[in-house]
C-alpha cells in the first residue's frame, strides 16, 4: 500500500478545507473565561466590604422569599463554587472531550487527517470556552442579584436574563454538532 503525501491528497479531493481559525481567537475565548472569573472575585471582595449586616445568602427562583443571614464569609461560597465548577468543566473537557477522534478516512483524505484533527480540537476548545463563559455569566448574575437583594435594591433574580443564559448554554450542544458535521463534510 502506497502512502500519499499531503499535496497529493489535497489534489485528489473535491472540496478544499475552509481556512483554519486563527489561534488568537481561541486564546481570546479562553482568556475571557478566566477574566470573568477574576472579575467575579474582584466584585465579591469589593461588594463584601459594603454589604449590610443583614445580607441575602439565597434567593429562590420561584418565590420572592429571600433567606437572610448576618454578614459572614459565607458570601464567598458563590465565587468559590464558580471556581470549582469552571475548573471541573475544564478538567473534564481535557480528560474526555479534547481528544483526537478516529475517523474512517478514504485514501484521498488520509493526508488531511492531521489538519482535520487539529481543526476538530480547535472546535472543541472553542465550545468549551463558550460553555465556561456562559457558566461564568450565570454565576455573576446570581451573585449580583444577591448583592442587590442585600441592599434591598432588587426583588430577585432577573428570570428572563437567566433563562436566556441557560438557553444559549444549551444551544451550544447543537452548535457543536452542526459545526462538527460541517467540518467533517469537507473531507468528502
Amino acid at each position: 500500500m502506497r502512502k500519499i503525501g499531503y499535496n497529493e491528497a489535497v489534489n485528489q479531493t473535491q472540496k478544499p478545507l475552509a481556512p483554519c481559525r486563527r489561534p488568537g481567537t481561541l486564546r481570546l475565548l479562553a482568556s475571557a473565561g478566566w477574566l470573568l472569573l477574576a472579575i467575579t472575585w474582584g466584585m465579591s471582595i469589593y461588594a463584601y466590604r459594603r454589604l449590610p449586616q443583614d445580607m441575602a445568602s439565597w434567593t429562590s427562583l420561584w418565590v420572592k422569599d429571600v433567606f437572610r443571614v448576618d454578614k459572614s464569609v459565607f458570601f464567598f461560597v458563590y465565587p468559590l463554587a464558580q471556581t470549582v465548577v469552571l475548573l471541573a468543566i475544564r478538567a473534564l473537557a481535557k480528560a474526555y472531550f479534547l481528544r483526537p477522534e478516529a475517523h474512517r478516512l478514504s485514501v484521498e483524505a488520509a493526508g488531511r487527517d492531521l489538519e482535520v484533527q487539529e481543526r476538530l480540537i480547535d472546535l472543541k476548545k472553542e465550545t468549551v470556552s463558550l460553555i465556561v463563559i456562559f457558566c461564568n455569566l450565570i454565576f455573576i448574575h446570581l451573585q449580583t442579584s444577591l448583592v442587590l437583594l442585600s441592599h434591598r435594591l432588587a426583588s430577585g433574580v432577573n428570570h428572563f436574563y437567566l433563562i436566556m443564559l441557560l438557553a444559549v448554554l444549551f444551544i451550544l450542544i447543537p452548535y457543536y454538532a452542526i459545526r462538527r458535521r460541517l467540518l467533517l463534510r469537507t473531507l468528502y
